[in-house]
């Protein structure tokens, strides 16, 4: 795989700063795109040419394309005629205003000609097919990309226009925005020559792009088309971290298969997923889906895409697994052993303990059906006392405030309230026995507010990682029918696991 890391200066950086960090590319990189239209005022490409030790591409990005150079077809002439004596591996040009510039004023052999539609064109593999016709080095389609029919017609569109041997390759396909995430992983992998990247994260040149070290985690096991791909289903799931333990898996296990992130924005849209095997969105392309993992918002509306369900996830009203077969689609939820086994591996007792679930959606009614299933006396609180009340009706629980939990041992955030550490005057009110032990649902980068809050307040804490860790691995059982390879999936989380469970 040609890894191409795009360079993005860092705010206030002068030259010879961006010199000693083009000396040192991102591990894996394979080249280098010069983002002229990125660099300060005052700062030439000619001034950072001969440190990379990688080929470099050189890009003047227009504003229309999502850039900061210029539109003016006469100033990105000039920019290229100076330019064109730089030795470079290839110049960008784009093709809404540079065609006249291919042949007159850069060779075609030297040419990377590309297309950034704000929107996906309805005959973007015809527009793939009319630039390759100009005989140029290659051609990149990128289009903005905001919901799955995008998606999956950029992906479409790069098995369609590279559906020829590897050398005759010469279309790049991938997609800008977090939407577009699975389409920058399974591009290269259906024929694009070329992966573009961002030279660290906290450097994206666009929304949606990787950098060389993730783009090599998730897709690295793999030289080809996945054998089965796997997704995880949301809004947002760009933040996921499903994707980077089930392939850790997949390269452990020796698999062939991919897990990528899809965004799903409406019930539609799920439904087009979770269908039996063969006859998925996903299996149109010919892509054959293996299962889904199903997140925030969908998980009830999973529960109805579902032929059958597994008794706890009737019982919860919600799948996070599901399982395209012949004929069915399986439904489950392992979000209940996710939440058992979080707390069981941090040596908590839960036959008799009183616990309290905070939340009435979906999670909050799996976690609820978790721990009674576990032997606790469960208890609901909600931002909402009449969903809470609702749900406990449903579990035959009972439905308090937070204020009134003083005397559970067991608390289970079920909600994305403080995920990213932020206040929540809602969940401040929270009031537990003395050496309680608190569980978050969601993660992130850094500490949620519910485990600041356990600091100050001498709680116990399990993290939203551990959660997912073990609801991934009962989820990567019913999904290959193998063994999980619990050390690598954990490792990939940032865990330790002494040995598999």
């Amino acid at each position: 795989m040609e890894i191409v890391a795009t360079y993005v200066p860092r705010p206030g950086a002068d030259p010879e700063a961006m010199r000693a960090e083009l000396r040192r590319p991102p591990q894996g990189a394979t080249a280098v795109e010069l983002r002229a239209d990125l660099l300060p005022e005052g700062v030439s490409p000619e001034s950072l040419f001969g440190v990379s030790t990688l080929p470099v591409v050189v890009t003047l990005r227009s504003r229309e394309e999502g850039g900061q150079g210029p539109d003016d077809p006469g100033a990105r002439r000039r920019f290229y005629e100076r330019a064109l004596a730089l030795p470079a591996l290839a110049f960008d040009l784009e093709a809404a205003r540079d065609l006249d510039l291919v042949d007159r004023v850069v060779p075609r052999e030297r040419v990377i000609l590309s297309a950034h539609p704000a929107s996906v064109p309805t005959d973007l593999v015809e527009l793939g097919r009319k630039l390759l016709g100009r005989g140029t080095l290659l051609v990149k389609l990128a289009p903005a990309v905001s919901t799955l029919d995008d998606l999956l017609a950029v992906l479409s569109a790069a098995r369609a226009l590279n559906d020829r041997p590897r050398k005759e390759r010469r279309a790049v396909v991938l997609a800008i925005g977090e939407a577009g995430r699975a389409a920058r992983l399974l591009g290269p992998l259906l024929g694009s020559p070329l992966a573009y990247v961002a030279w660290d994260a906290d450097r994206t040149a666009a929304p949606g792009q990787y950098t060389a070290d993730e783009l090599l985690a998730l897709t690295g096991h793999l030289a080809g088309p996945p054998r089965r791909l796997f997704a995880v289903l949301g809004t947002p799931v760009g933040g996921s971290l499903s994707p980077r333990m089930h392939n850790a898996a997949y390269r452990a296990a020796g698999l062939h298969d991919l897990f990528v992130p899809i965004e799903v924005q409406d019930p539609s849209g799920l439904g087009r997923l979770l269908q039996p095997a063969g006859v998925t969105a996903l299996d149109e392309l010919g892509l054959r889906a293996g299962g889904f993992a199903v997140t925030m918002p969908w998980k009830e509306e999973a529960m109805r895409c579902c032929t059958t369900l597994a008794p706890r996830a009737a019982r919860a009203r919600a799948v996070n697994t599901a399982l395209p077969r012949p004929g069915m689609v399986l439904g489950d939820c392992t979000d209940i052993d996710g939440v058992v086994r979080a707390l069981a591996a941090a040596g908590v007792e839960l036959d008799g303990a009183r616990a309290v679930v905070l939340g009435a959606g979906g999670s909050a009614r799996a976690a609820v059906v978790a721990l009674q299933g576990a032997g606790c006396e469960v208890a609901v609180a909600a931002r909402d006392p009449e969903k809470a009340a609702a749900l406990a009706r449903e579990l035959d629980s009972v439905a308090i405030s937070p204020q009134d939990a003083g005397r559970c041992g067991v608390a289970v955030n079920a909600t994305p309230a403080g995920a990213d550490g932020s206040l929540s005057p809602w969940m401040e009110g929270l009031r537990l026995a003395s050496r309680a032990v608190v569980l978050d649902l969601p993660y992130g980068p850094g500490p949620t507010f519910l485990q600041l809050l356990a600091e100050s307040r001498h709680w116990s804490y399990v993290g939203g990682r551990e959660v997912l860790l073990w609801q991934g691995v009962a989820q990567y059982a019913a999904m290959t029918l193998s063994m999980p390879p619990v050390p690598a999936m954990a490792a990939a989380l940032g865990l330790a696991v002494e040995e598999e469970a």
